[in-house]
């Protein structure tokens, strides 16, 4: 008698159960920990990337041509170079010599007859008026006081600092300069030297002064019309004696073509330096360097 039993599984049910069962296993336990999974894969990838894209001791596009930027930026021309080579051993020789020039002042000795006495102050003190006297005076201190100047610091620093001159703007004429301004600049160099040579031969002493003062004249100034009269021809007796080493000065500068242009030109000279990578210090020496003063 077969026996019966309605509450028995199929066996083709319980082979899905079981598949099933299997399948969500793995999958639980890859739902529970996915950031370990995840932080390994971003640690991994950028380090594998970065060795691929640079490598060791590689540069990229941009950092190559910044430091190429920065080396030509140090790469001075050959012209500002020479200029400063020039100028820096101008200076050094101008130290070297500069205790002749203290030597060679010599208005205490050229101006002690004149300084405050002889023929030229007599005539001065023998003027009445007090204005035409003032006048005079004022003008023959101002004349003296150029004559110290010619003779302590003009004339001694050229006879002295002139074969370096020389030598300097022979430097400067045997670079080959493209730049206009710097061109420019060599040429009022050239200039200023050739007027030098001139300059040594302008006369000062008490033999000059004693002569200029014989001009000096006492106008009669009885009437306010004499006054003025005074005036009018005491001042241009005045001008000529205190402006006789300007006035030659300014001549020998017109005869060499020198002009206000030049200071311009050495100012614009060493602006230029400096911005083609010139040392400051070295385009004000330029500027200056044959500077009397």
């Amino acid at each position: 008698m077969p026996i019966s039993n309605p509450r028995r599984i199929p066996l083709s049910i319980l082979a899905v159960l079981a598949a099933a069962f299997a399948l969500a296993i793995p999958t639980a336990v890859a739902t529970a920990a996915p950031s370990a999974g995840a932080a390994q894969v971003e640690e991994e990838v950028p380090e594998e990337e970065f060795e691929e894209e640079l490598g060791e001791d590689e540069l990229s596009a941009e950092g190559e041509e910044f430091f190429a930027e920065e080396a030509e930026e140090d790469v001075l021309p050959e012209e500002v170079a020479a200029i400063q080579r020039a100028t820096g051993d101008l200076g050094r020789a101008k130290r070297g010599a500069a205790a002749r020039v203290a030597r060679l002042s010599s208005s205490t000795e050229v101006l002690r007859s004149c300084l405050r006495g002889g023929p030229g102050w007599k005539r001065i003190r023998s003027i009445d008026h007090a204005p035409q006297r003032a006048l005079y005076t004022a003008a023959a201190r101002k004349l003296l006081a150029d004559m110290k100047l010619l003779l302590d610091g003009q004339q001694p620093r050229i006879v002295v600092f002139e074969p370096l001159f020389k030598r300097f703007v022979a430097d400067l004429r045997s670079v080959p300069v493209s730049d206009l301004t710097l061109r420019e600049a060599v040429a009022a160099q050239a200039r200023r030297l050739a007027a030098y040579h001139d300059l040594r031969k302008v006369k000062a002493n008490c033999q000059v002064f004693n002569k200029l003062t014989k001009r000096v004249r006492e106008f009669p100034t009885r009437s306010a019309e004499q006054i003025v009269r005074a005036d009018y021809r005491a001042t241009p007796i005045a001008r000529k004696i205190e402006r006789n080493i300007s006035d030659q000065l300014e001549k020998i500068d017109r005869r060499h073509g020198i002009s206000y242009r030049d200071a311009e030109i050495l100012a614009d000279a060493a602006r230029v330096m400096v911005e083609l990578g010139g040392e400051p210090g070295y385009a004000t020496g330029h500027q200056y360097a044959l500077s009397l003063r």
